[in-house]
């Protein structure tokens, strides 16, 4: 099937097998052992968001262009990731070897700078929104905005909320329906990319705890959550005012706001992704104004081990 396919004629065949595991993993320790002999690049900085909590990114800047005549390129990370994440920092350094400026931005939590007891989730939209709107203050040209994973579905809610100014935005391996994607989590695998979040997830409960003794956390439930539900249920449902891990699910979302996106919009899930399920694939034709590509291969986020990569994409998209 090719890539720019836009309906599901013949149906799409999902398959989460050897190859698929291998697709996600092997790009993955690739860039990890890759990060063993190159320093984290771009320059730290940070933005006041709209509570005015610090956001901290990093930003590889061509300084003796003027800014107006210059294209941005905003990158969001997936779940416990960070701009320091080597998908990120090949995407950013690929990018701006091609001409761009580009912004990385760390997730509330993500990074050694202390934001206050609030954590991200993965349809908070409060701080890409913040730094959208401090990138419309410099003028770009344009303004693009690419999203890994949680970093996706984010990106698209953000676009389903009416926020203005962005140009195009590309999305990989997005989690549409986040509901779905917890319970498939807890079963693929054996759990195996599910309990390696969760590992994460508690420390940061914790050293929020510890930082912050009077954040209202449950904490003698946390050792019993074995799965997102649970997780989401005690910690990031309350923490963010929801009712329940349903309701979080639910709002937090992107599917639910796709009709009201207009920005030109691409998002890239590969049928072999074990991380998602077949409600991440919605039929095309429901949302024409979105361009969706459905490649066989790439497992999750690790496009380069299945076809073409995720910088090669996105330059496709927004050259149309």
């Amino acid at each position: 099937m090719s890539d720019n396919q836009q309906q599901h004629s013949p149906p799409l065949h999902f398959s989460h097998g050897f190859a698929a595991h291998w697709q996600t993993v092997y790009p993955f320790i690739l860039r990890a052992s890759r990060a063993l002999y190159r320093p984290v690049s771009g320059d730290l900085l940070t933005v006041l968001s709209t509570d005015e909590r610090p956001i901290a990114f990093r930003a590889w800047v061509h300084k003796k262009s003027p800014t107006p005549q210059k294209d941005l390129f905003i990158l969001s990370h997936g779940l416990e990731g960070s701009a320091e994440s080597g998908y990120i920092q090949e995407t950013a350094q690929d990018l701006h070897k091609q001409g761009y400026d580009v912004w990385a931005w760390y997730m509330r939590g993500c990074s050694s700078l202390d934001t206050g007891p609030l954590l991200y989730h993965s349809g908070f939209t409060l701080d890409l929104h913040a730094l959208v709107e401090e990138a419309k203050k410099l003028a770009y040209r344009r303004i693009y905005l690419v999203g890994f994973s949680v970093g996706g579905n984010i990106t698209l809610k953000l676009l389903g909320e009416g926020i203005r100014g962005v140009d195009a935005a590309v999305c990989f391996s997005v989690p549409l329906k986040l509901e779905d994607v917890a319970v498939h989590l807890s079963e693929s695998f054996n759990g195996f990319y599910m309990k390696r979040f969760l590992l994460s997830l508690k420390a940061k409960i914790r050293n929020v705890k510890n930082t912050y003794p009077e954040a209202e956390f449950n904490m003698a439930m946390l050792d019993e959550c074995k799965d997102f539900e649970s997780f989401d249920e005690y910690f990031t449902a309350p923490m963010h005012g929801y009712s329940s891990a349903h309701e979080y699910y639910t709002k937090a979302s992107s599917y639910y706001g796709l009709q009201n996106i207009n920005t030109p919009c691409l998002i890239v899930n590969a049928c072999n992704d074990p991380f998602l399920t077949r409600d991440c694939f919605p039929d095309p034709i429901l949302f024409p104004n979105i361009q969706f590509q459905y490649p066989s291969q790439g497992g999750h986020c690790g496009f380069k081990a299945g076809g073409k990569s995720m910088v090669a994409r996105t330059l496709e998209f927004i050259a149309q």
